[in-house]
């Protein structure tokens, strides 16, 4: 049985400020923007989705834009 659970609003808000400073002092960061291409073996896109969810991904992007900077926005 699915159960969705509502937020109340003050805790809402509270839980939208604090990813908005999380993301803004770069400790929050969104997740890859594009989808991996069409021609990726099954294999493969299971270990793009493992990287991603075991937040492997998320600290190799912190870790290049430290080196670079400029690297964050692209």
């Amino acid at each position: 049985m699915a159960t969705k659970v509502k937020l109340d609003a003050e805790l809402q808000s509270v839980v939208e400020r604090a990813r908005r400073q999380a993301r803004e002092r770069g400790e929050l960061v969104d997740g890859p923007s594009e989808l991996p291409p069409d021609d990726l073996s099954p294999a493969a896109r299971a270990a793009l989705a493992d990287w991603v969810a075991s937040g492997d991904y998320d600290r190799a992007i912190a870790v290049i834009t430290a080196d670079d900077p400029d690297l964050a926005t692209q």
